[in-house]
């Protein structure tokens, strides 16, 4: 099974998400407002994003859902962030 690419931001969500590969990944508001984007390697998929949850070491205020899209290199992921980052501009990307 691939794994879930888009959902709440809870334990069970982030327990399910797509692990496999490297991604980027859209932290957003109860608005749909893209509050943060990050890139994370393949195997850390699960750890980075659960520090985003309140409570977490990297917690987001405001984070509500997660949408990950998968790619096949952690630098591509990166490369793909900063182009959602200088697009979007999210609040929490300071």
């Amino acid at each position: 099974m691939a794994g879930k690419k888009a959902g709440n931001l809870n334990k069970t969500t982030v327990a399910e998400l797509a692990n496999d590969k490297a991604a980027v990944y859209k932290i957003k508001n109860a608005k749909g407002d893209n509050v943060y984007t990050g890139a994370v390697a393949r195997g850390k998929v699960q750890d980075q994003i659960a520090k985003h949850m309140r409570g977490g070491e990297e917690a987001i205020p405001g984070a509500k859902t997660v949408q990950l899209t998968q790619k096949a290199t952690v630098g591509e992921a990166r490369a793909s962030a900063a182009r959602i980052i200088k697009r979007d501009d999210p609040k929490y990307n300071k």
